[in-house]
């Protein structure tokens, strides 16, 4: 039960950002245009014997798609950010059941109105929520396998494709903007990098105990500088190494990194924990 119930509890990333929705929006759209057209599923052209695409029948279910985009459009712009504020795995069935059945909704209102209300039955309205969910699912289905695709695969790329180099022999140079301050240490003794307002805050291990050194530059720089597998941006102020994370810990809002002989832990942006916990399940694996 505990099991099901962390499960639930697991932040959702998938459309959360406007772009997400658009790609969302615009791939229903297509796709129920194109399905209905070639498909023909539920009767759609029965009154046409010869089963053929006509004018009056193309442009109906083009307006099928419209509709289905329309009614997207205005769900995830206005009530979504309204009704559902967190991002856990339960929060977004629950979103997406709603969405799936005001689809169809709307898909058998539509209906009806090109009909004359000829089927205006409740019925019937039962029968094109199941319908039209199950077809609706498939474009959902599809966006969702990509986006996951898209991370893992991103991931893969950052961890796996790039030179590995044996810890302990790997040097990494950091310096300041004038050049005037330098520290070069192996990447085995890095531990993360700090921002702090012009400058970064490097702590790493000198045998063993932690040192702090401030250097004038900024972290998209340092970040540039530091191209490796084992180096990872996971926060607008934190850079950190993989290799020296000891612990993770996670609820429905935050991720936290534990490393050794530092006491507090460092945060991970929401932004970042999708790729991180790709790297760190393959990389601690």
């Amino acid at each position: 039960m505990n099991t099901i119930q962390k499960f639930l509890k697991k932040e959702v990333f998938f459309l959360q950002t406007r772009r997400d929705k658009w790609i969302l929006i615009v791939f229903v759209v297509v796709f129920t245009t194109l399905f209905l057209l070639f498909f023909q599923p539920f009767g759609v052209n029965n009154f046409n014997q010869t089963q053929r695409i006509g004018k009056v029948f193309f442009f109906s279910m083009i307006g099928f798609g419209l509709v289905q985009g329309f009614v997207l459009t205005i769900y995830e712009f206005t009530i979504v950010p309204f009704l559902f504020k967190k991002r856990t795995l339960s929060v977004f069935i629950t979103r997406l059941i709603l969405e799936l059945l005001l689809i169809a909704s709307s898909t058998f209102l539509f209906y009806n109105l090109l009909g004359n209300f000829h089927d205006w039955h409740f019925s019937s309205f039962l029968d094109f929520v199941l319908n039209v969910g199950l077809m609706s699912m498939i474009p959902f289905a599809i966006i969702i396998l990509y986006s996951n695709y898209k991370q893992t695969q991103k991931a893969y790329q950052q961890l796996v494709l790039q030179p590995k180099l044996a810890l302990t022999e790997k040097y990494i140079n950091l310096q300041s903007y004038n050049g005037k301050e330098r520290l070069t240490i192996t990447l085995a003794d890095l531990l993360y990098i700090e921002a702090e307002d012009n400058y970064v805050s490097v702590f790493y291990l000198d045998k063993g105990i932690v040192k702090k050194q401030l250097l004038r530059a900024t972290m998209k720089k340092i970040e540039a500088n530091l191209k490796t597998q084992f180096i990872i941006r996971c926060h607008r102020s934190f850079i950190v190494n993989i290799n020296t994370v000891e612990k993770v810990t996670r609820d429905a809002h935050q991720m936290k990194l534990y490393l050794p002989h530092i006491s507090k832990p460092i945060l991970v942006s929401r932004s970042y924990i999708p790729v991180l916990e790709a790297l760190l399940d393959v990389h601690h694996k």
